[in-house]
């Protein structure tokens, strides 16, 4: 039997991802007062819906412009599937293997970089949980506190993020669900 190609409208995750790529290795002109880019560490929690929740650690990337306003991130994260109540309450496996790798290409507003409210941040996420692949939204919100404000340090700055990882999920063929799975981490920004 043949099928027809049908066309979905609108934006798909590959144009979102290339958008957020573009937006990221874009080079504008340096500004007088430098430091545009930003670069940190983090760690925190991976809460996985349904599987328990485990440590999570890595690595961002950030570009800032329109007076720290708005920026661009790429992030990459590892964490684990390992889960004590699975253990206890499965007598199979799940997936192949226990580890979590995250990255995200995301977009963010600051209404108020130096004040006290938070920002905002939207865009995509590839997940690859115990050898399974998927893409999924983010949405979230955080602060990067520069430590300027506080001590004799300009290039450091601690950061707080929450980001919800949403997407479809499908376990051992039963009906998929939409899972959200909750980031929560704290890290320290270079910003050169």
């Amino acid at each position: 039997m043949l099928r027809r190609a049908t066309h979905r409208r609108g934006w798909s995750g590959w144009t979102l991802t290339a958008i957020m790529l573009a937006l990221l290795f874009a080079n504008p002109p340096a500004k007088a007062g430098g430091m545009d880019n930003g670069f940190g560490i983090m760690n925190g929690i991976y809460a996985a819906e349904g599987f328990g929740t485990n440590y999570y650690f890595g690595a961002r990337y950030n570009h800032y412009f329109n007076k720290y306003r708005y920026f661009v991130e790429g992030n990459v994260g590892f964490s684990s599937l390992k889960s004590q109540v699975l253990e206890n309450l499965a007598a199979f496996q799940v997936f192949k293997s226990e580890g979590l790798f995250t990255y995200e290409f995301l977009l963010g507003y600051d209404a108020r970089p130096l004040g006290g409210l938070p920002y905002v941040v939207f865009g995509v996420a590839g997940l690859n949980q115990g050898g399974q692949s998927k893409f999924a939204t983010v949405l979230g919100v955080g602060k990067l506190i520069p430590l300027a404000q506080f001590f004799d340090v300009k290039r450091f700055g601690l950061r707080y993020d929450i980001r919800d990882h949403i997407f479809k999920q499908q376990i051992n063929d039963t009906g998929s669900f939409i899972a959200h799975n909750l980031v929560f981490s704290v890290g320290l920004q270079y910003y050169f």
